[in-house]
């Protein structure tokens, strides 16, 4: 039985992972109709609707604007054409290269291998796709999610997280003509990365990702600081798993997003609850279990009164909070949020699986110890199923 199931996960990612590149939407959620390209390692052939446009190697530097429904490629010097679609394709291995929007507020980004140029013709800006390699992805994805200031094991699991996650969602979006996109719905991808650490802790990790115990990539969820608890996948998504428990973690207790406070006026707290809720705050006591709520026994589901079922994750939403786990205290004409972590508090708290890995735990104990019961598995390690 579990050999059918390795031979099934096998073939299900066996084009991507052979392929080795991912198509990635950039800048997803900025709106571009002008920017400038340019190479920052190795030179770039330029293709016009399929055609060979630069022939030089001289590393190019060019503008793209959008006409009507036309691409207007100049260069400093001149103008080039129009065309429906361009492609750069890098001519090294190692090719990279930077784009700025020619809004002056933009920052530039920077990416690797190539880049194809088409028009998103109903928002009327461009719609930017980088073909790159699977794991040069990745790195960028590690850095994006965590920055470049944590430890060499660290990143190790964060690779592994990343790569499943990845491949688990891997044509999410190919019916829109790439397969990821840069934002939060698939993972951040803001650049690519030139950090060594991040760099070995993807490549040291190369292929291998989580499965549970029926053989299934898992949802690698991650957040940033749990707050001492992480959560049930079914107490935030409904959707139970036999890996995502709650957690007892004191590793992130005093991380930098471990505690926060929020206060809103008093008389907005119970318009809210009285009007989305229909909250009795004209019921004595029910008003002073609004005013006077609190997590002592970890992380709850619900705010105060059961039976009316607001989930915390609404009122977080609502409110823009940093989690669910927050306590409720009147103060004056203020009512104070004091809360405990910051994302979802599904999965890895990455704040304390930096400390764990700064305390020498290997990514293999962090990965055991946020989620239950999985199993680190090397994709290039299945080629032989192919021949069963």
């Amino acid at each position: 039985m579990k050999k059918n199931k390795l031979f099934i996960l096998f073939f299900a990612f066996s084009i991507s992972v052979n392929a080795a590149t991912i198509n990635v939407r950039i800048l997803t959620t900025k709106v571009i109709s002008s920017f400038i390209f340019s190479p920052i390692i190795g030179t770039y052939d330029v293709y016009g609707d399929g055609v060979l446009l630069t022939n030089s190697d001289v590393p190019g530097i060019f503008q793209m604007n959008i006409d009507g429904d036309s691409i207007l490629l100049k260069t400093f010097e001149k103008t080039i054409g129009k065309y429906s679609s361009l492609k750069m394709i890098a001519r090294q291995a190692d090719g990279a290269f930077k784009i700025k929007s020619v809004i002056s507020e933009s920052k530039v980004r920077t990416y690797e291998d190539n880049l194809t140029i088409g028009l998103d013709a109903e928002k009327k800006q461009f719609l930017l796709i980088n073909h790159v390699d699977i794991e040069k992805y990745i790195a960028g994805v590690v850095e994006s999610e965590s920055g470049t200031r944590t430890s060499l094991e660290y990143y190790k699991l964060q690779s592994i997280l990343c790569r499943t996650y990845l491949l688990s969602h891997i044509n999410r979006h190919i019916f829109e003509g790439f397969q990821v996109c840069d934002d939060v719905h698939c993972q951040a991808y803001l650049s690519r990365t030139t950090d060594l650490d991040v760099k070995k802790g993807v490549y040291d990790t190369k292929g291998l990702v989580v499965v549970d115990g029926d053989l299934n990539l898992i949802t690698a969820a991650f957040h940033s600081n749990c707050g001492g608890q992480t959560v049930a996948s079914q107490d935030v998504w409904a959707m139970s798993t036999t890996y995502l428990k709650s957690v007892k973690d004191s590793f992130c207790l005093n991380q930098s997003h471990a505690l926060w406070k929020r206060s809103i006026p008093l008389e907005d707290w119970k318009a809210y609850l009285q009007l989305k809720h229909k909250y009795p705050i004209d019921d004595s006591l029910k008003l002073n279990d609004a005013t006077t709520f609190t997590q002592p026994n970890g992380r709850a589901i619900y705010f105060t009164d059961k039976d009316l079922k607001i989930p915390l994750k609404t009122i977080r939403a609502d409110f823009q909070l940093k989690s669910t786990y927050f306590s409720v205290a009147q103060q004056g004409d203020q009512i104070v949020f004091s809360g405990r972590g910051y994302g979802h508090g599904v999965g890895l708290c990455q704040e304390g699986a930096m400390r764990m890995a700064d305390l020498n735990y290997s990514y293999k104990d962090i990965l055991n110890f946020y989620y239950k019961d999985v199993h680190l598995v090397d994709l290039s390690a299945l080629n032989y199923f192919r021949q069963e």
